[in-house]
């Protein structure tokens, strides 16, 4: 099965090794949903793709991640719900089916962290099997600022760093770097440069 075509996701295969690049730089490559159809796609893919052994993740500009993108989320609000369907919950299930697909991934996941972390990137960081960090990066969940809960990231949260931690900062919604994401679990290595 060959790899999907994509517009905001750059895909490079070397051997059996394939870069995926989150390439929103504008809006710090937070997820809209054609981002959240590509990567769906992308791992969807990678289920009939035992030549790839790794993949890794990372965001071009200098951060991996902002979560979902505030403007996509205005726009999803404003269409009408109806007895038998709700687009926000339609959003959501379809967001913790990708990162369902993720975690299942048959092959080995990194991410590469920077910048920011935040929300559903937090999430991605969550369900790789290796996660790397710059020192400065910045990690969040800035959902409870929103009146949000970070419910469907909330599961992975839970099994990455345990049900205490994850209420603290689901309550909190503080920021930290990558010093803090060492200590709590959330990610395995801490570099001056994720290159």
């Amino acid at each position: 099965m060959t790899l999907p075509e994509t517009q905001s996701i750059q895909l490079h295969l070397t051997g059996d090794l394939l870069h995926v690049h989150f390439d929103r730089p504008e809006a710090r490559n937070a997820m809209n949903g054609e981002v959240l159809d590509e990567l769906d796609a992308i791992f969807d893919a990678l289920r009939q793709r035992p030549d790839i052994r790794a993949v890794i993740l990372c965001g071009n500009g200098g951060n991996f991640c902002a979560g979902g993108d505030v403007k996509d989320f205005a726009r999803i609000r404003k269409l009408a719900v109806t007895r038998d369907d709700d687009p926000v919950a339609r959003y959501n299930r379809r967001f913790g089916h990708m990162l369902q697909r993720v975690n299942e991934a048959p092959q080995a996941t990194i991410a590469l962290l920077e910048g920011a972390v935040l929300g559903g990137g937090f999430g991605l960081a969550c369900v790789v099997d290796v996660a790397i960090a710059q020192e400065d990066a910045s990690f969040g969940l800035p959902e409870t600022g929103l009146g949000i809960i970070p419910a469907q990231i909330a599961p992975f949260v839970v099994e990455r760093i345990g049900l205490s931690q994850a209420r603290r900062l689901g309550v909190c919604g503080a920021r930290f770097g990558g010093a803090e994401a060492l200590r709590l679990g959330l990610v395995h290595f801490v570099e001056s440069d994720t290159q």
